[in-house]
């Protein structure tokens, strides 16, 4: 077997995302949108949080419903 096509024989065996950089890069973009969604929402809850348990303001604490619908 020559060597060229015993390199070809194992670069063509080996699995991995490198063969098919759309499929990586749609994983990477996924990846980072759930950690940003991840974070936002974290720190949503974080600030609602620390506004509810406010030593500054403890009876001035109003839910806010964030779904955009009114009153």
């Amino acid at each position: 077997m020559d060597q060229a096509r015993a390199s070809r024989m194992i670069h063509s065996s080996r699995p991995g995302l490198t063969r098919r950089p759309a499929v990586a890069l749609a994983a990477l973009a996924a990846t980072g949108i759930a950690v940003a969604v991840q974070y936002q929402r974290t720190a949503l809850t974080r600030n609602e949080q620390a506004q509810k348990n406010s030593p500054d303001h403890p009876n001035f604490y109003v839910s806010v419903d964030r779904s955009g619908g009114g009153i």
